[in-house]
């Protein structure tokens, strides 16, 4: 369904080329990149030291075979165009009040043929209610199975503990799991070590074993992107764009009024050889884009073809909307979506943006083809 119902005028204008990179977005304003700057952390040792502990066990696994343990199910609607998370007796991800949903990548992100290991499927990323702990949900979209797994940071030589974060946004680029953190900038985990533990409700070592808060599977962090920068950027979702050359990431802002507060995008290119970001030799990453967007309560943001498709929430009781923007031109209010659309991420082999809903009673992955927005 389209709503053609505003627009909201994003004029590119040449000369504003080093507008102050903090400044509030009453009118729009293309920023200077360099200014929105990443350090990338030396790898986390500690993550070879318990891959070898888990080795040892024969508990490393891969990331098919987190999609074939799948021990829940969504429940797709008539047309095949939404999928709902399980709701049964006992267990309830539709409802629960515990976790929410909030990012959303795929294995079209993650491999430019769209599958890995042989797998088509959705990741999802979910914080907890008071941001201690954040999960991947890992969807296989054949038979509609999904698995829950536990974000860790391994902080020592034999331990790891949960990751208090927001988990606002993913990417899965290769071998890689990109979430954001809020304030802090982009954390980055392994998916060649995936550890099996055991059953409990501790976080890391509990005895002769490993635990995860009741979850089978864990994946540790690697590195991180440390934002850099002495003014504020808020990290609230980040895609994954295969269609510039090179590869780039999109981080974007929540904010509730661009008028007090600046509501931007970010572009950061990507070396597909090692599966980070570009950077010089002090490991800085320098932003290739920015821009002053100014719409208000934007959750996710995609790229694809030199468009940008942007979701925007209402609150729990409104439904949310998708924007069309193409840089330079105006930002278009195109479909109204149900409430509270998350994260983006786009699948070029069937040309659809999805999104993720986050409130309790009204959770979904949505998928939209981008020739009706």
């Amino acid at each position: 369904m389209k709503l053609l119902t505003s627009i909201l005028t994003l004029c590119y204008t040449a000369s504003v080329l080093a507008q102050d990179p903090s400044a509030t977005c009453t009118s729009a304003k293309l920023l200077k990149g360099s200014d929105f700057q990443l350090l990338q952390k030396p790898n986390n040792a500690n993550v070879a030291s318990l891959r070898s502990i888990f080795a040892a066990k024969n508990s490393i696994v891969t990331v098919a075979d987190v999609f074939n343990d799948g021990n829940h199910k969504m429940v797709a609607n008539s047309a095949g165009t939404s999928w709902r998370w399980e709701s049964v007796d006992g267990f309830d991800d539709v409802n629960t009040q515990k976790w929410y949903p909030q990012g959303i990548s795929s294995t079209a992100d993650a491999l430019d043929v769209g599958t890995y290991q042989g797998k088509d499927g959705w990741v999802v990323s979910w914080h907890d209610a008071d941001d201690t702990s954040a999960r991947l949900t890992f969807v296989d979209k054949n038979t509609l199975k999904y698995r829950h797994v536990l974000l860790v940071y391994p902080h020592a030589k034999d331990d790891f503990r949960a990751v208090p974060i927001h988990a606002g946004g993913i990417v899965w680029y290769g071998n890689t799991l990109w979430v954001v953190d809020t304030s802090n900038g982009i954390r980055v985990f392994d998916l060649d070590n995936i550890w099996k533990v055991d059953i409990g409700d501790a976080v890391g070592k509990s005895g002769s074993g490993y635990t995860a808060q009741g979850y089978r599977y864990v994946i540790p962090q690697v590195t991180w992107y440390q934002w850099t920068p002495s003014f504020n950027f808020r990290f609230s979702y980040i895609s994954l764009d295969r269609t510039t050359s090179p590869d780039s990431i999109l981080v974007g802002e929540y904010q509730p009024d661009s008028s007090v507060n600046p509501t931007r995008h970010v572009r950061w290119d990507l070396d597909y050889t090692t599966r980070r970001l570009k950077t010089n030799a002090n490991s800085i990453a320098s932003a290739s884009w920015a821009y002053c967007v100014g719409i208000d309560r934007m959750q996710g943001a995609v790229s694809a073809d030199g468009k940008i498709y942007i979701s925007r929430s209402n609150g729990a009781s409104k439904n949310g909307d998708f924007f069309t923007w193409t840089p330079g031109g105006p930002a278009t209010i195109t479909e109204s979506v149900t409430a509270g659309p998350e994260d983006m991420t786009y699948d070029k082999r069937s040309k659809e943006v999805f999104t993720v809903t986050e409130h309790p009673g009204n959770r979904w992955i949505i998928g939209t083809k981008i020739s009706s927005l």
